[in-house]
């Protein structure tokens, strides 16, 4: 009995012995691992996408001169790179203005290459040195908070769906199970993502470098104030812009991971894997159509970070295709694909570790439960039971 996902008839082969529960057990491992090892993948992309939306230095820089002061310029007090007029003399953070007489160009011109990111290493190195190593898990809390439970719905949502849809095309019956299993997980979790994705884009913009905490009380804040003046919808907002993005992203992913499982399983010659084999399998099918679904819905991540990171709404931009047509036109085609490096590496591994895990969790069930129904302790009568009771558990 194949544990491969990819044949028409897997309902039969995976429901087999395998409940709910153990689903969502083996979806709960395999989010704790995935975001523990993508989330870094993460904050870089989310600061590629924003650099150019987001003003990396102080803009514009005004000089107001005091003349009742006699304020030195940087480079004669030794105060480096980590610091330029606004994080020295600066007036209260709502004003985006230098009240210093003299500031040091250079200063300004390296806080500013500082901040921006030329490439996916160029960000975790600047992110480690600038904010800490830590700095690259920001956001982590609101991620396990959101993924465990959005890929449980997502992952044990997409099986259901696969055994019911009654089209036996290994192409159509993955791609429809896989649209409507992420639109229920996203809808489910949205709030949790919009303020996954504003703590992540929390640059060191002022003074000095932000802890962990200091992010998160401002993002809080942030949040808060929104939901105060925009209402509870704000808290879904950029919701069909996430739509636009993961629901074509895991038709892409389900279609090419059960073809690319229906390949694999041919080195198997009908024989059942063990889970060695089995992680090996779907890791490899798991990151190869993660990279490509993550390539082709790029550009609509792009416009999901920028809508719900930007706090001035802009009614016109509200669509995606409308806000998709000024990211090239400002931009041009490679401003559709910021943070590609990035988001293709996360998503690769992301879709790898988890399909992996969830896919030897299986394994493991059905091998545990079918351990126990050959117990002596159960009669030939109770094991049918048994049997029975497991694969109308669902």
């Amino acid at each position: 009995m194949s544990l491969s996902t990819s044949s028409s008839s897997r309902g039969s082969q995976e429901q087999g012995g395998i409940t709910t529960f153990q689903r969502m057990l083996s979806a709960c491992s395999g989010s704790l691992i995935n975001s523990l090892v993508a989330t870094p993948f993460d904050v870089i992309r989310v600061r590629l996408q924003l650099q150019e939306c987001v003003p990396a230095s102080p803009s514009p820089l005004k000089s107001y001169p005091l003349p009742e002061i006699n304020l030195p310029k940087l480079t004669t007090v030794g105060l480096g790179v980590k610091t330029c007029c606004r994080d020295v003399f600066s007036m209260p953070s709502s004003v985006d203005y230098c009240v210093a007489s003299h500031f040091d160009e250079c200063a300004v011109q390296q806080y500013s290459q500082r901040q921006l990111f030329s490439g996916t290493w160029d960000g975790f190195t600047k992110v480690s040195r600038n904010e800490g190593i830590t700095a690259l898990w920001r956001g982590l809390s609101p991620t396990l908070v959101m993924t465990i439970p959005s890929n449980v719905i997502y992952f044990v949502g997409y099986d259901h769906l696969r055994n019911a849809i009654p089209i036996q095309s290994s192409t159509l019956a993955p791609l429809i199970a896989g649209g409507f299993a992420r639109m229920l997980s996203t809808t489910a979790v949205s709030p949790f993502e919009l303020f996954r994705t504003r703590l992540q884009s929390v640059a060191s913009s002022s003074q000095q470098s932000k802890s962990s905490r200091d992010a998160f009380l401002m993002t809080w804040d942030g949040v808060k104030v929104m939901v105060r003046t925009q209402g509870i919808g704000a808290l879904w907002r950029g919701l069909t812009l996430t739509l636009w993005r993961d629901v074509p992203f895991s038709a892409v992913y389900w279609t090419g991971y059960e073809k690319s499982r229906q390949v694999l399983d041919r080195y198997n010659n009908g024989r059942t894997p063990g889970e060695a084999e089995t992680f090996v399998q779907a890791f490899a099918a798991g990151a190869m159509s993660g990279s490509f679904a993550a390539f082709v819905t790029t550009p609509f991540d792009v416009g999901k970070t920028r809508r719900q990171v930007l706090r001035n709404r802009d009614p016109s931009m509200d669509g995606m295709l409308a806000l998709l047509r000024k990211i090239a036109k400002e931009e041009g085609i490679p401003g559709l694909f910021r943070g590609l490096g990035p988001r293709m590496m996360k998503v690769s591994v992301s879709c790898a570790i988890m399909i992996s895990f969830y896919e030897v969790g299986k394994h493991m069930s059905m091998r545990s439960n079918e351990k126990s129904l050959q117990s002596p302790t159960f009669s030939p009568h109770e094991q049918e039971d048994e049997i029975l009771m497991a694969s109308t558990a669902d």
